[in-house]
């Protein structure tokens, strides 16, 4: 799965939908929204509740996926300074190279090592498996003693999602919870070819535009999309559909008040964007080896691709300058095709949870709170010293300094990103948009829900094989829909799919009673 998502997670920020393994949340999905108040990145407010020279001298061992930064080590010492005199611990934080890091955490979590905190999710180290083996603590007493501030910046009804059983393991990484799908355009080629992006509703109207930048770029590419792609992450939800996992066929029509599982490849939503592709793989605008490709990241980074589907976040134009944008935020236009919406999926995309093996979960807790009340703690990880990683131009406005040895960059994995300091005087301030977007956020009708697949573990790894064996050709439109589709769908009811479906409506209708009002 790492191939697929990490290089798209800091554009995304939390968006991966894969694989919950369990019926969680009791709680009800209603539309309460946070009390929280305002903050500014660069502020600071008071330490958890205990003195920190009432408290015994720790030390913490934090897990994160990460990649490698010469100056790890003296970022994390600058922090622990601020930690050893709030609250009486040094940290020891371990990076982890993504793609290992789900192994790894696997590996460590099976070996009772003694951990205080680490990065769990749906698309890697399995939040809901995890929890189901023991090996995550139940937080939902020490979050509301020693989280304060973690609770009041997030909405109350995205703690639906992290439930197993009425029970909290994992802390909710904060973010735009809420998903808002659509494109990203380099502005150059669409004033070039008379483009209006305001005018761009759904995919279908880009088609004109990417048709003359085919034909007239040829150094370049006018539509970002690999063979290990998941188009659903990003815009599902624009296409009305809800989904559980990208080789689970499963999938809920978002309108449908029955909320009934229906086969995703006989829908005619993602019918029509297979359909669309195949338009797009014929006329030149997707390149034609797509559905080999697994790593896009040297093209992008090159400026080789002019548009990519994604999710529009507030700070998409500054993350995404160097890709889509000749290096400049301004020169990033986007088109949303549909409002933020909120989902199981897209908020167990990123949590920190307290290993069972923890001997310190309550000074665990109170250091995570910190990463959400002391904004200094925070872009110290995040982009780490000043005048040395980084340079203020701005009361919360900064400039990286290229090769400086640590840019780590990724708060959707790791507290507070509402306390990020802005990279472009074009990136609006999180707050309020953030909390704004986060409480405005359509709520899913399944809220909370997470699919146990113990009882069709063997079907549903027999459809994955099966989706697996069309995908990449389906999704880059090199395969033709109308007849690769009921090769595909044949060979999923051989698969036992039909069987799937049923558990999988069967455990939403148990949850719907369990959670009606």
């Amino acid at each position: 799965m790492i191939t697929r998502k990490m290089k798209l997670m800091p554009f995304v920020l939390s968006t991966i939908l894969v694989g919950s393994m369990t019926l969680a949340g009791c709680g009800k999905t209603g539309e309460t929204t946070s009390t929280a108040s305002p903050s500014t990145a660069g502020t600071e407010t008071k330490a958890p509740s205990l003195e920190a020279k009432k408290l015994d001298p720790v030390t913490l061992k934090w897990y994160l996926p990460q990649g490698t930064f010469p100056d790890a080590k003296a970022v994390f010492a600058e922090m622990s300074k601020i930690t050893k005199e709030k609250i009486n611990a040094d940290l020891d934080i371990e990076l982890v190279d993504w793609g290992n890091y789900d192994q790894k955490m696997q590996a460590v979590l099976a070996s009772g090592e003694n951990v205080d905190l680490m990065f769990t999710s749906n698309w890697s180290n399995d939040y809901v498996s995890a929890v189901n083996k023991g090996a995550f603590m139940d937080i939902t007493d020490l979050l509301k003693k020693y989280g304060t501030n973690i609770l009041k910046q997030v909405p109350e009804k995205a703690w639906n999602a992290p439930k197993i059983n009425g029970k909290l393991y994992g802390i909710i990484n904060t973010q735009v919870l809420g998903k808002a799908p659509g494109m990203l355009i380099n502005k150059t080629y669409a004033d070039k070819y008379g483009l209006d992006a305001s005018k761009v509703k759904k995919l279908e109207d880009l088609t004109p535009f990417l048709e003359k930048v085919a034909v007239g770029e040829k150094d370049k590419y006018a539509f970002n999309v690999k063979g290990n792609d998941d188009p659903l992450s990003y815009i599902g939800t624009a296409l009305g559909i809800e989904y559980f996992a990208d080789t689970n066929p499963g999938v809920m029509l978002i309108n449908d008040n029955d909320t009934k599982i229906v086969n995703l490849f006989e829908t005619k939503e993602y019918t029509a964007f297979l359909k669309l592709m195949h338009e797009w793989y014929q006329k030149g605008i997707i390149r034609r080896d797509a559905p080999t490709i697994t790593d896009l990241a040297a093209d992008e980074k090159a400026g080789k691709y002019i548009t990519r589907i994604g999710v529009m976040n507030p700070d998409v134009a500054a993350n995404q300058a160097e890709r889509y944008g000749n290096g400049k935020p301004e020169n990033v236009l986007t088109a949303q095709f549909s409002p933020a919406y909120m989902s199981t999926g897209s908020i167990l995309g990123t949590l920190t949870a307290i290993p069972r093996t923890s001997k310190n979960p309550e000074r665990a807790m109170m250091f995570y709170d910190l990463m959400y009340s002391d904004a200094k703690l925070f872009n110290l990880m995040n982009y780490g010293i000043e005048n040395k990683h980084y340079k203020k131009v701005g009361d919360d406005l900064i400039e990286t300094i290229p090769n400086s040895g640590y840019n780590v960059a990724s708060g959707w994995e790791y507290g507070n990103m509402f306390n990020s300091y802005r990279t472009s005087p074009l990136q609006p301030k999180w707050f309020p948009v953030g909390p704004d977007m986060n409480n405005t956020a359509i709520s899913s009708k399944l809220l909370g829900f997470s699919f146990d697949a113990s009882k069709v573990k063997s079907e549903l790894a027999q459809c994955a094989a099966v989706i697996t064996e069309f995908n990449a050709g389906l999704i880059t439109g090199a395969l033709d829909p109308d007849t690769t589709l009921p090769k595909l769908n044949e060979k999923l009811k051989k698969a036992g799919m039909d069987k799937l479906l049923a558990e999988m409506q069967t455990q939403i209708d148990a949850w719907k009673v369990a959670n009606k009002k």
